[in-house]
């Protein structure tokens, strides 16, 4: 009896991720097309600083961006990521890469809306073993999440406002990271 538990709790996480992907698959089906936008192209620039104790550490990075409307509230966004990060005098860390995020828009009116962000990506980066916080391959994963404001301010021309915390580190092995507080302005056309 004992080892039928234990494959059963095995593949309870199977299971779950299929759950998700249905009930997600049957949200889409549902609510695809209702927008009369299609795609929504934008560029964004970040800025910020680490959540942690050095003062000096810095960010900044350029995020052009394609978003996909699933539904009236939500978004799916795919973002490039060219980030550089000033962590000390001797360091520094480039990333290039790409994310994915969800935008959900719980408050909505004619002008604009306000969004809540989550998502994550990967990307290549620069480390070398040199910025020991991300260990030394050159692939990196990012998790993100925050929130913002779209205000209209012109036909087909969107203004974007937002902050995110994120984090950064080697997906493959056991690392501190990067945590980083960032503000990030853009438009969306």
């Amino acid at each position: 009896m004992g080892k039928i538990w234990r494959r059963v709790w095995c593949k309870r996480n199977q299971v779950v991720v299929l759950i998700c992907l249905t009930i997600l698959g049957c949200f889409v089906s549902l609510c695809l097309g209702e927008e009369k936008e299609k795609i929504r192209w934008g560029l964004s620039f970040l800025g910020g600083t680490k959540a942690g104790e050095d003062p000096r550490f810095a960010l900044g990075a350029i995020l052009p961006r394609a978003g996909f409307a699933l539904h009236k509230n939500l978004e799916l966004e795919v973002e490039g990521n060219f980030s550089y990060y000033a962590i000390k005098d001797d360091k520094n860390l480039y990333l290039l890469g790409t994310n994915l995020n969800l935008l959900f828009k719980p408050i909505q009116w004619n002008k604009g809306n306000v969004f809540l962000i989550g998502g994550g990506g990967f990307a290549y980066n620069n480390s070398n073993g040199k910025v020991h916080e991300i260990g030394d391959s050159h692939l990196a994963g990012v998790l993100q999440g925050g929130g913002g404001i779209f205000l209209t301010i012109g036909k087909g021309w969107t203004l974007r406002g937002e902050y995110r915390f994120h984090h950064i580190s080697d997906p493959f092995s056991h690392d501190d990271g990067i945590n980083g507080h960032s503000l990030i302005l853009g438009v969306l056309f």
